[in-house]
């Protein structure tokens, strides 16, 4: 059975509606009646409106996560159901991680805390190559400090 090729206003608000409900592209497109998962993207890419709407059904996908997230967390009553909410939950984190890694991503620290004079590395460097005119024999092998 062939896809649907023809861009319908009508069509892309279904597939708008279904992904803020947390359904993914790839689910959506599966259905009957959808335009494939290319076709769908080619339209986004050519058409700013679409594109512009598929962010915002991005963005209502990750509240409706973040609202099934609570709604799982709630669930827990006794050690059994702990149990299973705990690996539903690590699991729709890790969704949730994928889909909008700047708002649920880990945080990760790259700050660097480090200080250096880099007039004095300059500085050592110039005397070495000044030495090295004088006498090459003078330079110490390469990673080594030059004698004081």
């Amino acid at each position: 059975m062939a896809r649907p090729s023809t861009y319908s206003p009508n069509l892309v608000e279904g597939i708008f509606e279904r992904l803020a409900k947390g359904q993914s592209l790839a689910a959506v497109c599966r259905a009957a009646g959808m335009p494939s998962v290319r076709t769908f993207l080619r339209w986004a890419d050519e058409m700013d409106d679409v594109a512009t709407e598929y962010a915002r059904a991005l963005a209502a996908r990750g509240e409706w996560f973040a609202a099934e997230h609570d709604r799982i967390r709630k669930t827990a009553k006794d050690r059994d159901s702990a149990s299973a909410a705990r690996v539903q939950l690590a699991a729709l984190e890790w969704q949730m991680s994928k889909m909008a890694p700047k708002r649920y991503g880990d945080r990760l620290d790259v700050s660097v805390d480090a200080t250096f004079d880099l007039g004095a590395i300059i500085d050592r460097g110039r005397q070495r190559v000044l030495e090295a005119r004088h006498d090459p024999q003078a330079l110490p092998p390469p990673g080594e400090e030059p004698a004081k």
